[in-house]
């Protein structure tokens, strides 16, 4: 009897939602409310599960919601995607052992220029032996923020199309680029500083001194093929695209600047524009001709037309020719090769360089620093940039996409054979046409252009797939 009572009170404890089988339930229940059962009598909760009340939907409806989520989620999306072309991109890093070559070729440039150009600072400076070397300085710093602002450009936006006309015709950062250094160059017909022998290759800047816009369009022309054959890929076997157009630019470019009697500019720019084209795959039966034909084309204009300018050039290759005036220049360097022997005289020791070589300080510095290192000096600056143009053609042939590969070829070609040509001007093995040593040779604006360019070249190794 009194397990039976308990068991009776146990069950008015717990709640019943659910009636006993067989159980009708009252009907007009008022929600919220409790109620007695209708067998039992106990008093019930109610059904909140079944009769509770929809609530009201606030805000927007979930179809707008739902477009709205998937246009944040794309937007994120765009924003992580590697492959997008960005102004700067922090993606990747700069090739290590590349950046390690151009700084030691950096410093020991510019303690030779310093060594080659004192003396001669400190006559035509009032005593200043240090006036060239600290010009050199202030551009070497000008260059390295270019060369670290540009690591971080995304070298592709330069391919990047700017549309006119409502979209009817476009035109990318590539070409108004070329355009302007082009317009720079032929600013130099009516504001050119004249040189001794008459050539206008400088304008002047109010306030900064001057500039050498060539150096400008080097680099250019170099973006501005690397854009060409990467747009054309597909039709460079042609004889019309792969070779026409091309040269048909070539000469137009050219033609801007041929006031300025540049010689190693055209044969930097000729050169270079062939390795480009046969690195971007140009029909090798159309190209070896073309090449030919204008090797034919540029002995003709000199030695023929009897064009005074180059022809004194090469005459004067000779150093024993006219030791005393046309081949003085050749003679002396020679004398400074000769001098140093295996070890050279010591740093600084250099007996040419007081002003018995022309020019010790830019075209001709390599002679003044084998006459100080010996052999072995200059062997090794021969080393140095072996390993930068091997290293660079890694680069380009590890670049992402075409675009990088023929701008990394054309920059490290263009370094190299500049180099080569230098050492072939103080060996007298080629004509004296102006042609300077890379960060070697005194001249702000080449030694800033010139690490513009290893920035962009830094910026292609960021993305290329290098080990």
């Amino acid at each position: 009897m009194q397990q039976a009572r308990q068991n009776s009170a146990a069950r008015q404890q717990l709640p019943r939602n659910n009636a006993p089988a067989g159980a009708r339930r009252p009907q007009g229940r008022v929600v919220g409310s409790p109620q007695a059962d209708a067998v039992t009598g106990v008093p019930t909760r109610p059904n909140n599960g079944a009769a509770r009340a929809v609530p009201k939907q606030v805000g927007k409806p979930r179809g707008q919601q739902a477009e709205k989520t998937a246009v944040k989620a794309k937007k994120k999306k765009k924003v992580k995607d590697p492959n997008r072309v960005r102004f700067f991109s922090l993606q990747g890093r700069v090739d290590v052992p590349m950046l390690i070559i151009i700084m030691v070729l950096l410093v020991f440039g510019i303690t030779m220029m310093f060594s080659a150009g004192h003396a001669l600072s400190y006559s035509e400076n009032n005593g200043d032996s240090f006036a060239y070397v600290t010009q050199q300085m202030k551009a070497a710093g000008l260059g390295l923020v270019a060369m670290f602002v540009l690591s971080f450009f995304d070298y592709r936006f330069l391919r990047h199309e700017f549309k006119l006309f409502g979209g009817k015709k476009s035109i990318t950062v590539t070409h108004l680029f070329l355009f302007f250094a082009m317009f720079l160059n032929l600013l130099t017909i009516p504001l050119g500083v004249a040189a001794e022998g008459g050539q206008k290759r400088w304008l002047p800047v109010p306030g900064l001194g001057q500039f050498q816009p060539s150096d400008i369009l080097k680099i250019a022309v170099i973006v501005y093929f690397a854009y060409y054959i990467h747009k054309n890929s597909d039709k460079m076997r042609k004889f019309y695209d792969g070779i026409l157009r091309p040269g048909v630019m070539l000469v137009i470019i050219i033609l801007s600047m041929i006031s300025q009697m540049h010689l190693s500019f055209m044969v930097i720019i000729c050169v270079v524009f062939a390795a480009m084209l046969f690195t971007g795959g140009s029909n090798l039966k159309y190209l070896v001709p073309i090449c030919l034909l204008a090797v034919g084309v540029a002995v003709f204009v000199v030695m023929v037309l009897d064009v005074g300018y180059f022809k004194d050039r090469i005459t004067f290759m000779d150093p024993l020719s006219q030791p005393g005036d046309g081949s003085y220049q050749n003679y002396q360097s020679a004398l400074a090769l000769g001098s140093g022997g295996i070890w050279g005289k010591g740093f600084g020791n250099s007996s040419q360089k007081y002003n018995y070589l022309p020019e010790a300080h830019n075209d001709f510095v390599y002679a003044i620093l084998v006459e100080e290192f010996g052999l072995v000096g200059g062997l090794a600056v021969i080393v140095l940039f072996l390993i930068f143009v091997f290293r660079g053609f890694y680069i380009a042939r590890r670049a992402e996409d075409k675009f990088g590969c023929l701008l990394a070829t054309g920059i490290t070609f263009q370094i190299g054979l500049q180099a080569f040509l230098n050492l072939g001007v103080n060996l007298c093995c080629i004509p004296n046409t102006g042609i300077s040593m890379p960060f070697f040779s005194y001249g702000g604006t080449a030694l800033a252009l010139q690490l513009c360019e290893m920035g962009l070249l830094l910026s292609v190794s960021k993305r290329a797939k290098l080990s």
